[in-house]
C-alpha cells in the first residue's frame, strides 16, 4: 500500500495535507490501481477551498501519471463535498447502538449481564494470532468476492491491524481488540475494533460461510469489552445484520451524511457503474480511512 505525499514546494517539501494512498481493487471483474486521496479536502476539514481544489487537482494528475484507475476520496464529516467535483458518491450506510439501555436487554446472555469476561465465557474466543491472519483474510476476501467494486487488502494490512498499528488507542484501557472465534481447530469469525471516547468503532468483521452463529457471540463480547472500558457507544459503517434481523440487540440503520465514499474515474475508458446498492460497492474503514 505505497504512500506518497501530493505536491512539493521548491525546497522539496510536501506543499500540502493531501497524500495518495495506493490500493489495489478490482471493478466488474477487472484488476485495476485505485488512488485513495488522504487529506484535507474541504473547509470543513481545516484548509480553504481554493487550496484543497488546487490539491485534489494535483492528486489526480499524479495519481493518473502514476497507472491509476480510479480515484477515491471520502466527504467531510459535515458532508460537504467541495473540493470532489466530478467525484460520485457510493451508497453507504452506518449503524449504532447504546452500551447500556434504560432497562435491561432481555436476550443478553446471563454471563453479560453478571459483568463476566467474554475471553472466559465465550467458546474458541480470543486475541487473534500471526497465524491467524491467513483464515482471516480468507474470510475477508470470500465476504467481498461478490461485490462489483472492491479493495483487494494486501496481507501487510492485516500484519498492521494485528500489531494494533493502525488501531486507535483508548487512554488507559490499551488498544482495542482483534478477536477471533475459534471452533473446530479453524477460525470462524473474527472482528476488529477502534477505540476512542466517548464511542468504539466497530471496524470490521466476518464469518466463514455456513458459520455466521459466531457473530452474535462476538457482538456480545464487544459489547462487554466496551461496558468495561466505560464507553457509551458502538457505531460502524457494517455492523452484523444478526443485530436487526433477530434483532439480537436495539440498533440504528441510517444512510451515511459524513465520512461517504467518493469515486472519480480517471481513464476516460473506464465508465463508473451506476452502483445502487451498498453491497455492490461496500468500502470498509480498514480500507478507506
Amino acid at each position: 500500500m505505497p504512500l506518497h505525499d501530493v505536491g512539493r514546494g521548491q525546497s522539496g517539501e510536501p506543499s500540502g495535507p493531501l497524500k495518495i494512498v495506493s490500493l489495489e481493487g478490482t471493478l466488474d471483474g477487472r484488476r485495476l490501481r485505485i488512488a485513495r486521496l488522504d487529506g484535507a479536502l474541504s473547509p470543513a476539514d481545516g484548509g480553504d477551498a481554493a487550496r484543497a481544489e488546487d490539491l485534489v487537482a494535483t492528486a489526480i494528475e499524479e495519481a493518473r501519471a502514476t497507472g491509476h484507475t480510479l480515484a477515491l476520496a471520502l466527504s467531510a464529516q459535515s458532508g460537504q463535498t467541495m473540493a470532489l467535483d466530478g467525484f460520485k458518491a457510493l451508497p453507504c450506510s452506518e449503524a449504532a447502538c447504546r452500551t447500556v439501555l434504560p432497562v435491561p436487554w432481555p436476550k443478553e446472555p446471563a454471563w453479560l449481564r453478571a459483568g463476566d469476561d467474554p475471553l472466559r465465557c465465550v467458546p474458541g474466543l480470543r486475541p487473534a494470532r500471526p497465524d491467524d491472519l491467513d483464515e482471516v483474510a480468507a474470510i475477508h476476501a470470500e465476504a467481498i468476492a461478490g461485490q462489483r467494486l472492491r479493495v483487494d487488502r494486501d496481507r501487510s494490512v492485516w500484519d498492521r491491524l494485528l500489531a494494533g498499528r493502525e488501531r486507535p488507542r483508548i487512554t488507559g484501557d490499551g488498544d482495542a481488540p482483534f478477536w477471533v472465534i475459534e471452533r473446530g481447530g479453524r477460525v470462524d469469525a473474527y472482528v476488529v475494533l477502534g477505540g476512542g471516547r466517548p464511542t468504539a468503532r466497530w471496524r470490521e468483521h466476518g464469518a466463514r460461510r455456513g458459520a455466521e452463529n459466531p457473530l452474535a457471540d462476538l457482538f456480545w463480547s464487544v459489547l462487554a469489552w466496551a461496558r468495561g472500558a466505560r464507553l457509551a457507544r458502538i457505531e460502524g459503517w457494517c455492523m452484523p445484520d444478526t443485530l436487526t434481523v433477530q434483532p439480537l440487540y436495539p440498533t440504528s440503520d441510517r444512510s451515511r451524511k459524513g465520512n461517504v465514499p467518493m469515486l472519480r474515474s480517471l481513464d476516460p475508458q473506464t465508465a463508473l457503474p451506476d452502483f445502487r446498492r451498498e453491497d455492490e460497492c461496500r468500502l470498509g474503514e480498514i480500507d478507506a480511512l
